[in-house]
């Protein structure tokens, strides 16, 4: 039983109005977190909750039925200093593992996740300005660049790196440190035209 109501959940492309018409993965999340009805609750970091919003959208439906599991720890509440310097450094990660070896595409993420695994070490508190500006520029590309990528992958494919994608980004920072030593699994690679 899910608590709401007889019927498992089912996720479900983009926002909706209210739980009768259909809820996304967010939605569901602030469902949990016992707040209003919304795909931007205030559980959740901004940025990894827009990334979320992104792969639930990119994924197929058999994929989305995968990211419900991601839910209660997307509504835990309270994210960490460092979530959106783990968030950047394993999208441009999942980019680099899924462009062409040697490719212009690859050194330019493998440099942005490296510069990304600076900050995540370091773990500096931003200021508030520096923070607004980095959840709507580059921080924001990088997610947005993650999902354009691996959704042109072959469909089974791109789901597995949405979710995988998704999954390492809402793992709690000690995990991370882990997951930082070794590269995310690379999806199948296409040959460079």
């Amino acid at each position: 039983m899910n608590g709401f109501g007889t019927r498992p959940v089912v996720l479900q492309r983009y926002a909706h109005l209210s739980p009768a018409d259909g809820m996304c993965l967010m939605e569901y999340v602030s469902l949990l977190a016992g707040t209003g009805f919304t795909d931007h609750p205030a559980c959740t970091d901004d940025l990894l909750a827009a990334l979320a919003r992104m792969v639930n959208d990119a994924v197929t439906d058999t994929g989305r039925s995968r990211l419900i599991h991601l839910a209660p720890r997307l509504a835990r509440g309270a994210p960490d200093a460092g979530v959106r310097d783990r968030v950047v450094f394993h999208c441009w990660d999942a980019v680099s593992a899924a462009a062409a070896p040697g490719s212009r595409a690859e050194r330019h993420a493998r440099h942005r996740r490296d510069m990304a695994r600076a900050r995540l070490q370091a773990r500096r508190r931003e200021e508030r300005v520096l923070a607004w500006l980095r959840l709507h520029g580059p921080a924001r590309r990088a997610a947005e660049t993650a999902v354009r990528v691996l959704s042109a992958l072959p469909p089974a494919e791109a789901d597995r790196a949405l979710l995988q994608l998704l999954t390492v980004c809402a793992t709690p920072l000690p995990m991370v440190a882990r997951t930082c030593v070794r590269p995310m699994t690379a999806p199948q690679r296409r040959p460079s035209a």
